[in-house]
């Protein structure tokens, strides 16, 4: 089962603060708290002031840094290798109502006290792209029209959906600034554009492209964001930009104990709850299954079985770790929930582990049910080395994985491999952890590292989704596992044995499985 909430984190832009000391009355949380992640996985939580209790939950270094000083991530350089890596929840108290701007100083000062952060502004690159002219003369109608461009998926002939954006009284440099928003798997990590196209005025145009997901089905119909620029008279080249951003100097990885009376200065928070619930057995003409999460905190489910609504609040796997009557798998249910009613729900951000919370609040509540967690042997995944072709890292490079799409290429088998990663002083252990989070289609648990490999590696990762193999087994894989296709699409098992010389093979180890020990088939009344 694949992750099914989603966060939308805002991503504020830079602006220089001139900061890095902190004076007596520069602002300070009442009272902090400091933990080491439970999580491995990626995924940053909170970063929101709810009543007087500001978090921010399985946050690395970079994390917190880059929202500390309200910087993108890649404009902070320097740091340990581990910058990246390791992971901490955060809590501080503050009067309710502190604007952001007052909470990142409060931070910064968390992060020089707790954790001994020394770091500077300073001059940096950062990886980018130039917009320029291609050959020929550019295809761009000057325009006296207000400035206005409006983006729709339309489908293509070929039944793939492209990308249009119809642009009025546009400059190129506006243009440079949207790439990367309106296009963002084509420039991992946010990568800026600057315009060098040396075209002076406005233009109307229309840019036409598709997402890098569907390339592959489209094959040689496909559009990528390249050739719908060149069909402009347009291209990018890579570029180093030049920009001001943060220079870390030193971070500790150990940090100062919390205080021993934390518990009484910052108690828990009550377990979240639903304002308002609606639950009931689905009809026999309902539409689904569909769930739609909303920013506001607002869950839309149709026609979905309990056992998936189980897994979701609990975080599991997928549904073959819930055990409990058959009637979980062939029961549906409508469920509409809303987490806030009677405010402007508009600037309300609720994160993923709050919905969680709510909903298993609302199961236990609704179904009487009663469970305990005990482990079980489940089907998993092992890492073993079998000719391994990874270099090893210098291990002062932060260790990190980056997505980007596989490079374009004329070769139709290299063209169906629309995933990429490319990893930098990355453990096997790491890699394995990773492995569920950029792969989760074809496992949702870690892989166990059996090859015997130690320190970390430098390689990149280039493989299909689940969803493009289909027919013969992967190198090294348990019978029925995704595989490789006759299509050229290669499995990520394939492409771990053929691109790192690794092997991964199904076995049989302990999970943490949810057991039910009694609920109730009918929900008590709205």
């Amino acid at each position: 089962m694949n992750k099914r909430l989603l966060v939308m984190l805002a991503v504020v832009a830079f602006a220089a603060v001139p900061v890095f000391t902190q004076s007596s009355s520069s602002p300070r949380f009442e009272v902090t708290s400091v933990q080491v992640s439970a999580r491995t996985a990626p995924g940053l939580r909170g970063g929101v002031l709810r009543e007087n209790r500001y978090e921010l939950r399985n946050a690395t270094m970079l994390d917190l840094i880059r929202t500390a000083y309200d910087v993108p991530a890649q404009r902070v350089t320097g740091g340990p290798n581990w910058l990246e890596w390791n992971r901490f929840d955060i809590a501080g108290l503050a009067p309710s109502g502190t604007q952001p701007a007052v909470l990142r100083e409060m931070l910064q000062a968390l992060l020089l006290e707790r954790f001994g952060l020394k770091a500077r502004e300073d001059s940096t690159t950062t990886p980018g792209f130039a917009l320029k002219v291609g050959p020929g003369t550019p295809k761009l109608k000057a325009s006296t029209a207000a400035a206005n461009c409006q983006g729709q998926g339309r489908p293509e002939p070929s039944g793939i959906l492209a990308q249009h954006l119809t642009c009025t009284g546009t400059t190129m440099a506006a243009l440079a600034e949207q790439l990367p928003r309106v296009a963002g798997a084509y420039f991992p990590g946010a990568q800026p554009v600057v315009d060098e196209t040396g075209l002076a005025g406005a233009f109307d145009f229309e840019l036409v492209w598709m997402a890098r997901a569907f390339l592959a089905q489209a094959g040689a119909d496909g559009i990528p964001l390249e050739k719908g620029l060149t069909d402009l008279g347009l291209r990018l080249e890579p570029k180093e930009i030049k920009t001001t951003g943060i220079v870390v100097e030193a971070v500790n990885a150990e940090f100062t104990p919390n205080p021993p009376d934390l518990a009484k200065r910052m108690p828990a928070p009550p377990p979240p709850e639903f304002e308002v619930a609606e639950v009931k057995p689905s009809p026999p003409d309902a539409q689904g299954p569909r769930v739609q999460i909303l920013p506001s905190g607002q869950i839309n489910a149709s026609k979905v079985p309990l056992n998936l609504m189980v897994g979701v609040a609990w975080d599991l796997p997928n549904e073959q770790y819930v055990v409990g009557p058959k009637w979980l798998e062939s029961t549906n249910f409508e469920l509409i929930a809303r987490a806030f009613t009677g405010q402007n729900t508009a600037n309300i951000q609720v994160d993923e582990d709050i919905l969680r919370q709510m909903l298993r609040a609302l199961i236990v509540d609704r179904f009487k049910m009663k469970y305990h967690m005990e482990d079980r042997p489940m089907t998993a995944y092992v890492l073993t080395a079998d000719k391994p072709k990874i270099a090893a890292s210098d291990p002062s490079k932060r260790t990190r994985c980056v997505q980007g799409a596989a490079p374009a290429a004329a070769n139709r088998a290299l063209a169906q491999q629309p995933r990429q990663f490319t990893c930098t002083n990355v453990t096997m252990k790491q890699f394995g952890e990773l492995i569920p989070q950029f792969a989760g289609g074809y496992t949702q648990v870690p892989v166990l590292d059996k090859t015997g490999l130690d320190g970390g590696f430098d390689f990149t990762l280039s493989f299909a989704g689940a969803g493009q193999v289909q027919n013969r087994p992967a190198t090294g894989a348990a019978p029925g596992a995704a595989a490789s296709d006759p299509n050229g699409a290669l499995s990520l098992w394939d492409a771990i044995n053929s691109q790192l010389g690794l092997k991964a093979e199904e076995q049989k180890r302990p999970q943490p499985v949810l057991v039910i020990d009694s609920i109730s088939e009918k929900p008590t009344d709205n």
